[in-house]
């Protein structure tokens, strides 16, 4: 009898045991994951010192102040030209990820100039630059220290460094020891809630080049965001056989099974003469 209480017993422990070993696993698990989850959904800052900028014009009168760390012109007259008050830093953003607001921060005090930072993006085929965000001391306006200023809270970019290249500029027209000391930029490296995920690389209406058909016309009255993409093209002999963007007239290659982000009023894609048949997608991203 007593034999069997002890058995009863240590198979009572064990299994407590177990129990409180499977519950300890359990939220550990769960401890682990949530890093994870966080970083899906929770925003990172990139942070850019305003001594990081470099003039536009080297010739341009500016004092970079270290003990302050700000960014200033030096001089007392409203001469602006020829970008001599223009200044740019260039950007290395996690790719994949969405931008999705810029701050900045500094002094102003001077009613009559304001210091304004563009957010662009610059492709790497054409050259071109195009501003998607800017902020401003004036926005809103207090005289003396501000920031945050500027806040974006609508900017969705989806980061495309295969494609692109970003930059900060700034343009100072504040005088009377005013400047920038810095400028944060909001981003999520996970999915951002309430958007959509980023496309999949080759979804979306389909373009064709076939028969008599040399030339395809992609709509975009708005001057959105079209991803394009080629489907196999193994079929042409070469690639002086594959077709071409064409974006607002300048030409840019395709390649087969690849795709690039573009946004003009006029795209076309178009394919040389005597050349096989070609086809692909196209998507509208925002």
């Amino acid at each position: 009898m007593l034999r069997g209480k002890i058995l009863l017993t240590a198979g009572l422990s064990s299994l407590i045991t177990l129990i409180l070993l499977a519950g300890i696993l359990l939220i550990f698990s769960r401890a682990l994951a949530a890093p994870t989850h966080q970083n899906a959904t929770s925003p990172t800052y990139v942070s850019v010192s305003a001594l990081a900028f470099s003039p536009l014009d080297h010739t341009s009168p500016f004092v970079k102040n270290t003990a302050r760390q700000m960014l200033s012109l030096d001089s007392q007259f409203r001469n602006f030209g020829g970008g001599n008050n223009i200044f740019v830093a260039p950007l290395t953003l996690p790719d994949q990820a969405r931008l999705t607001g810029m701050d900045i921060f500094g002094e102003d005090f001077d009613n009559q100039g304001a210091i304004l930072v563009r957010f662009k993006r610059c492709e790497h085929s054409l050259g071109r630059c195009q501003t998607l965000t800017q902020a401003t001391s004036l926005d809103p306006f207090n005289i003396g220290r501000f920031g945050p200023a500027g806040v974006v809270p609508l900017l969705n970019e989806f980061i495309d460094n295969n494609v692109y290249s970003y930059l900060l500029e700034l343009e100072l027209t504040a005088l009377g020891n005013s400047g920038l000391r810095s400028v944060r930029l909001e981003l999520f490296e996970g999915p951002v809630a309430g958007s959509p995920p980023p496309a999949p690389a080759n979804t979306g209406e389909r373009w064709e080049l076939a028969g008599n058909s040399t030339s395809f016309f992609i709509p975009n009255n708005d001057l959105n965001q079209i991803r394009i993409c080629t489907d196999d093209l193994s079929n042409l002999p070469n690639a002086t056989h594959y077709p071409v963007l064409i974006v607002d007239g300048q030409f840019t290659p395709l390649t087969s099974n690849s795709c690039v982000t573009v946004s003009g009023r006029n795209i076309e894609v178009r394919r040389p003469i005597s050349a096989g048949p070609s086809a692909g997608t196209y998507q509208i991203l925002r």
